[in-house]
């Protein structure tokens, strides 16, 4: 191999190791199966939620897990992607679980979420859990609960 490839893959796996570092989650899927429309949307699905995909060497994204320590991934054969979400850390798992349940030659690989590997039994629950917005409204209703109660109770001894 000549010195400018090596540059280049190093240079890619610094990349690839600086994207997992600063993301709170990410998972690899393989995507096989998606054409460029389907892509495309969940790319901008993605987009807007401020998490990205990227197709990356599986060398390198071994090398880039095994520089994190990253440990127990599963052989990563085939064109795999990697999506990393850097705002809301479930959002890439429910894209994935959706695009799997639409095509099926879509395949969850892994995630890692909170130092933890997330496996294919693991998923479905994951990608149930409302996003962040809906987990604050379910605490707030439960909170407030209580006093609507109080509320109505003295409306209706009023009347």
């Amino acid at each position: 191999m000549s010195k400018k490839i090596i540059e280049l893959k190093a240079k890619q796996t610094a990349d690839c190791i600086e994207k997992i570092k600063k993301a709170k989650s990410f998972l690899v899927f393989e995507y096989f199966g998606l054409d460029v429309k389907k892509m495309t949307k969940m790319r901008t699905k993605m987009h807007e939620k401020k998490a990205s995909i990227a197709i990356i060497k599986n060398n390198i994204l071994n090398r880039a897990l095994h520089e994190v320590k990253v440990e127990n991934i599963p052989e990563m054969v085939g064109p795999n992607a990697i999506m990393f979400c850097n705002d809301d850390e479930i959002i890439g798992f429910k894209v994935v679980y959706d695009a799997m349940k639409n095509n099926k030659a879509v395949k969850y690989k892994f995630g890692y979420l909170e130092n933890k590997i997330i496996t294919n039994e693991q998923l479905p629950t994951i990608a149930a859990i409302p996003n962040r917005d809906g987990l604050y409204s379910m605490v707030l209703s439960c909170l407030l609960a209580p006093i609507k109660k109080l509320l109505y109770g003295l409306k209706a001894i009023k009347k």
